[in-house]
Parts: structure tokens; sequence; C-alpha cells
């Protein structure tokens, strides 16, 4: 591909900056491998996914030396699985994942989502098989990430299957009960996610993308930190109006970036270039953490009162910056609290300065929801499901996507410390107050009303 002396030098400043692409993902349409043969449909998806994606490590590696910006991880998402398996029983639903996972690690992929159902509006049959096969099939893989879209802001919540959600969590975890319920971690529970985005946990190819697309997400909390840093040493005293300039600055040279990058992946893989999205989210880089933003902006120190305010001046000056760099930016832009992944949130909870009510206050003023939070194992399903409904129903009423991930730790209570393999910090069991109190009203069932 041709590259103009301006391209060149464009890149070249970025380069100056550090800045990572967290992810590239790449979207596969399987909606026509679907067959009343379990084997053939088996067959048919593996075949798909490692002929489509065949090039994406190398050509991930061939761009990152050109740009010279490390791709972290590299992502396959599929069109969700519950309408390919139609007509398909549980343990049918557990074969399919090992067939994800066999196909992601051919391509030494690190994650495949679309092992999803959209069941905002309600559970056909198969939705609810596959929700039925999740403790075997996510106890069962590696690489599969599940996903359960459960309400939008136009069509309400679906509480049936959020409290069947909460039951199968619970399952899921117990099934991987000695290795701290590790398989909880790969079920993500969304809202307003209509378009299938990919960057959402777990996600599927949505309606409306072609048979294969690249989407890239970008880590921005080290140029943020970097700029912020700059502006401290010319003006440690300026206001808040300017410290959202300075980080809606940084976040339009992050999105130009990893537009830069995902167009020419897309390229060399003959792929349509789908969206980028630029997130708080904690890399491998050290001190990479939307904690390590708060004190450069005079919180100094997580959970304190001003953080939600700070976090939604983050928010927004990071979506006005990557609104403005591209027009394929995602909605998507958002802040991640992510626990067992962030050594600040991991030190601040273990140290007792960061709570799990501060967490919720946090993830509804900017965050997309309560990510990789550890709970005691005993928690009772109607206390999930009621914790879940709270993070959907504030999601729907303002119109913005969010993404839970809990994990209710077998044999452990309150207070007890827990790590997982895989995961960058270890974790403490965060105590919910008010558990068991919401059960008359999980109980009741039905749908939360669209917000009008």
């Amino acid at each position: 591909m041709e590259h103009s002396t301006s391209f060149f030098s464009a890149l070249q400043q970025l380069r100056q900056l550090p800045l990572d692409v967290r992810t590239i993902t790449l979207g596969i349409n399987v909606a026509d491998c679907h067959d009343r043969s379990l084997h053939v449909l088996c067959e048919s998806l593996y075949q798909r996914i490692v002929t489509k994606g065949a090039k994406l490590a190398a050509v991930c590696g061939e761009v990152s030396s050109l740009f010279g910006v490390p791709i972290l991880q590299r992502r396959l998402c599929v069109t969700p699985i519950d309408r390919v398996a139609q007509g398909k029983n549980a343990d049918d639903f557990v074969n399919i994942a090992r067939t994800l996972d066999g196909a992601a690690a051919n391509l030494h992929i690190d994650r495949i989502g679309g092992f999803a159902a959209d069941v905002q509006h309600g559970m056909t049959s198969s939705s609810k098989q596959l929700i039925a096969s999740l403790p075997a099939a996510l106890s069962q893989t590696e690489r599969v990430r599940a996903a359960v879209h459960v309400g939008t802001t136009e069509s309400g919540v679906n509480m049936e299957a959020i409290s069947l959600l909460a039951h199968t969590l619970l399952a899921t975890s117990a099934a991987t009960a000695h290795r701290n319920g590790d398989a909880s971690a790969k079920l993500a529970i969304l809202a307003n996610d209509s378009t299938g985005h990919p960057h959402l946990t777990g996600a599927c190819l949505g309606d409306g993308w072609g048979d294969l697309v690249v989407h890239v997400g970008v880590g921005a909390a080290a140029i943020i930190q970097h700029a912020l840093q700059q502006q401290r040493r010319e003006n440690p005293n300026a206001p808040l109006h300017e410290l959202a300039a300075t980080i809606q600055t940084a976040a339009f040279q992050a999105t130009r970036t990893a537009e830069l990058v995902g167009r020419e992946v897309a390229t060399r893989l003959g792929a349509d270039f789908g969206s980028v999205d630029v997130t708080l989210a904690p890399t491998l880089r050290p001190h990479d953490s939307v904690v390590d933003l708060l004190p450069l902006m005079g919180i100094d120190r997580v959970g304190a009162p001003g953080t939600a305010t700070a976090l939604v001046l983050l928010l927004n000056a990071i979506r006005a910056g990557s609104a403005f760099a591209s027009c394929a930016a995602g909605a998507y832009s958002r802040i991640m609290l992510s626990v067992l992944e962030d050594a600040g949130l991991s030190e601040a909870t273990q140290s007792g300065t960061l709570t799990f009510d501060q967490l919720c206050m946090a993830a509804n003023a900017g965050s997309s929801g309560l990510d990789l939070i550890c709970l005691a194992g005993d928690t009772d399903a109607a206390t999930l499901a009621a914790i879940i409904s709270d993070q959907v129903s504030f999601a729907v009423l303002n119109r913005r996507p969010c993404a839970v991930r809990l994990i209710p730790v077998p044999g452990k209570q309150a207070g007890d410390a827990v790590s997982y393999s895989g995961m960058k910090n270890d974790a403490v069991i965060l105590p919910v107050r008010g558990a068991g109190l919401a059960t008359k009203f999980i109980e009741r069932g039905g749908r939360l009303p669209p917000v009008r």
C-alpha cells in the first residue's frame, strides 16, 4: 500500500507517544454455516474461521512493525451462535464452543467472541439452550467468551433473563471451583449492544456489518497521562476545562493512530474497516490505568469524593476527541474499571480505599459497568440478579452500553484474598451491603419497560 510523505510525517510524530493498539478484532460472518447436522455445522464453522482468519496474526505483526506501534491482542468475533445453531440442544452448544476454541487456538488468537444470544425482547428455545450450556462450555474452553444481551433503551430490560443468568453464573463458577470460579469471568451480560459491537467483552458480529470486518481498539490511558504530566509542568493549576482540552487532544492522537493501523490491517486482509474504540482500559504497560490519571487531575485517591466528576470529564473529553479524529469512531468509547486487570484498582480494593459501592458509583458515572468484580461464593442468585439489573437499568436510562462481569468465588467470603492464573493482579472478595434484601423484587420477574 502506498503512503504519502505527510502520512509518514504524521506517523513519525505519533511514534514518539506512549501508545499501544489494544485490540485488533476480525469479525467473520458465519450465518450461512447453519445445518441440521451438528457435525456439518461444526466443520463449517471451523473451516470458515481458520480460512478467513489465516493471515490475521502475520498481518498484525507486519503492520505493527511498519507503524512502530505494538498490537497487544488479536481477537475474533462471529455471528451470534444462537442464530447459527437454531434447534440445537445444550450439549450441542458445548460442542460448538469447543469448535470455536479449537479454531482460535489454531490461529493463535487470544479470544473469540460470538458465543452469544440476544434476549432483550424474549428468549427463544435456542437462546435458552445456549444459556444452559454456559457452565460446561466456558469451563471446558480457554479462548471462548460469551455474552448475553438483556436490554436496550428502546425495548426495556428482560428481568426473567437476568434472573436465569444469575443462576447460570453461580453454576458456571461452581464448574471451576478448583480455579476460584474463573469460568464466570468469561461471561458478559450486556445492555444497549444493538449493533453487536465487538469492543464489549464477548460480543458478536452484529447486524449491518459485512462478511469480513476489522475493528480496532486503543488504550488511551498512557497517552493521556503523558499529556497531563506535560500540562502540569507548564501550568500546575490549570482549570478543568483546560484539562478537558488536553485530554481531548490526546484522545484525538490515539484515535488517528488506531485508525491508521486498523485500516492497514483491513486492507491487507481484504476486509472492510469497521470502527475505532478509544478506551481507558489497563494494558501491560506499567502505570497504564485510569487510577494513575486521577492524581494528575487533583483526585488524590480513587473512590474519593470527586471521582465520579473526574470520570465524567475524562469520558466526555475522550468521546469528543475521538469523534473529531475519525468518522469511524465508535459510540462505545468508555472507561473500563476491570479490577483483576488493573493494578491500581486491585490495590485500592485490597487496602479498603475502594469499596463495592464506590465501584458501582463510578460505573454509573462513566465506566462500562462492573467488570471482573469478585464476590462471596455464597452470594444468592437474587442478589446477583439485583446487582446486574442495577447496572443494566442505569445504562438503559442513560442510553449507553454496559457490560457486567461478576465472579462469585466458591468457598470464599468477604475480605478473603483470591488470585487467578493469567490475570495480572490478585483481588479481594468485596462485601455487598444489603445482600438478600431484594429477593421479592427479583422474583416478580417480567420486564422493565423501555425508556420513553
